[in-house]
């Protein structure tokens, strides 16, 4: 949504609740101090990491003339906890507004935040307000806040920013100890707080203090349907529950809800426009990856999947492919709505792009025999997430420039999140010798192939061969019938 900068901000509908910015995505951050009056066990950016907590006020001037020539939407100031320094968040804020930045979000746990300072706020410009109330209960938050009574002054804030007429949405970062009242808070929120509409459900991350405390990270196969239930509940009241970056993998009660999904609507805008979302102040590439179960779902690009941290602290629990994906040779999906498969008879040409770009599935293959140079970019610029190359293995060792895009795939893919990476599979439809047909295996693994099928009729020597293939290489390489 575009905002004129002239429009008078927050803006307020015909009902008298005040609305926040209409897109999802990430946006731009700048951090004013690291200094917190609360104590949370999970924070991911804690005080201490920083020999410097706050910067001096040059410092903060270049991060906010950077952020202004970066041209984005929206201005969220955080922390920390930035409403510590007062006179420093409003000039930020006013600064914001008067280079003509339409939306400015505040990160904060309100408790320091009275009717006066959010006047003060709204009348520098001050768009809404980002607040973590961690818990329906007082002393869950107080115990997650690291700060005793903080419950009941973080309520009087958030009352404090609508009475000044601020958008506020409600970050609950569920922890272990909150994961089963996700509905709770919910009815909580719509009962205590009836004019926030929004609650963003983050989850504890195991960055910062929770590094050393991955017991605080809830179980994703009691949250899954928690989740499920509590976006029921939500419907009822009319409430808009977000899954943002720091959130939940998709299967985690997500799966149906992609337009509300922050990892999800970047994904797919990346795949349409060809560019991946990077919001100015925001470091968090590298810290999610694709476990086992994420191989086999179908909506991968679309959910950048789980913490590193949590496939070997919760062993990937809760985790399963709600939609299943299926190479091209194991025959049509169960459910067509998570994959297409189109068909390149002689190789990526015009009416196969174009025959690529009238699909919107999560998955999209392209099975063809061959690639030459520039094909990856095209492909990527089609949508394509899945790549199946159907040919013989003599024939690969001595297609060279198909080899080379390959490797020129897998060093793009280097650079992107996980969801969008175009992963390529070979079908090998003849092996030659056993020879010829481990060294077009090895060329596979370093070409950053993923996985190989053998579509060959099989025996005794062929099962031999692939474990013998997988325990050298580290590729996963398999025997499947032959299909026309």
């Amino acid at each position: 949504m575009s905002i004129s900068p002239a429009r008078r901000l927050p803006l307020i509908s015909d009902d008298g609740l005040a609305r926040g910015e209409a897109h999802h995505r990430t946006k731009g951050l700048l951090r004013i101090t690291m200094a917190c009056n609360e104590r949370c066990p999970f924070c991911n950016v804690p005080v201490e990491d920083y020999a410097r907590p706050t910067p001096p006020p040059q410092e903060l001037e270049r991060d906010l003339l950077a952020f202004l020539a970066s041209g984005e939407k929206t201005l969220t100031i955080s922390g920390g906890e930035p409403t510590l320094y007062r006179e420093r968040l409003l000039g930020v804020v006013a600064r914001a507004k008067s280079a003509s930045v339409p939306w400015s979000e505040l990160q904060t746990n309100a408790v320091l935040i009275d009717r006066g300072y959010a006047a003060a706020l709204s009348e520098a410009g001050l768009s809404s307000a980002f607040v973590s109330l961690l818990a329906d209960l007082a002393p869950l938050h107080d115990e997650l806040s690291g700060l005793p009574g903080a419950f009941d002054k973080c309520l009087a804030g958030i009352d404090a920013l609508l009475d000044a007429g601020i958008t506020v949405t409600l970050n609950p970062v569920i922890a272990s100890q909150t994961q089963s009242r996700v509905t709770a808070y919910v009815d909580f929120v719509a009962s205590r707080l009836p004019r926030v509409r929004s609650i963003s459900l983050s989850a504890v991350q195991p960055h910062g203090r929770a590094a050393s405390q991955l017991e605080l990270m809830p179980d994703y196969a009691v949250l899954g349907p928690e989740v499920r239930r509590a976006r029921e509940r939500a419907k009822q009241h009319q409430l808009e529950l977000l899954n943002p970056y720091c959130g939940l993998p998709l299967c985690v009660g997500w799966e149906a809800h992609f337009a509300s999904s922050v990892e999800a609507i970047e994904a797919a805008a990346a795949r349409s426009g060809g560019a991946q979302h990077a919001a100015h102040g925001v470091h968090n590439r590298g810290n999610k990856r694709h476990g086992e179960p994420c191989l086999r779902c179908a909506l991968r690009t679309r959910c950048g999947g789980a913490w590193h941290a949590y496939f070997f602290h919760r062993k990937g629990s809760g985790l399963a492919a709600p939609l299943e994906r299926r190479e091209p040779w194991d025959g049509p999906a169960a459910d067509p709505t998570g994959q297409t498969v189109v068909v390149a008879r002689e190789g990526v040409d015009d009416e196969t792009l174009a025959a690529l770009r009238k699909s919107s599935t999560p998955t999209l293959w392209l099975l063809a025999p061959r690639l030459r140079a520039g094909d990856g970019v095209r492909l990527r610029d089609a949508g394509v997430t899945d790549l199946a190359l159907r040919t013989q293995a003599p024939g690969l060792l001595e297609d060279q420039a198909c080899v080379a895009e390959l490797r020129a795939i897998a060093a793009a893919n280097a650079t992107l999140d996980p969801q969008l990476a175009l992963r390529v599979c070979v079908g090998f439809t003849r092996l030659g010798s056993f020879r010829a047909a481990f060294d077009a295996l090895r060329l596979c693994s370093a070409s950053g192939v993923e996985c190989v099928r053998l579509l060959v009729e099989a025996d005794g020597r062929h099962a031999r061969f692939v474990a013998a293939a997988k325990r050298e290489l580290g590729l996963e390489v398999s025997v499947l019938e032959q299909r026309a």
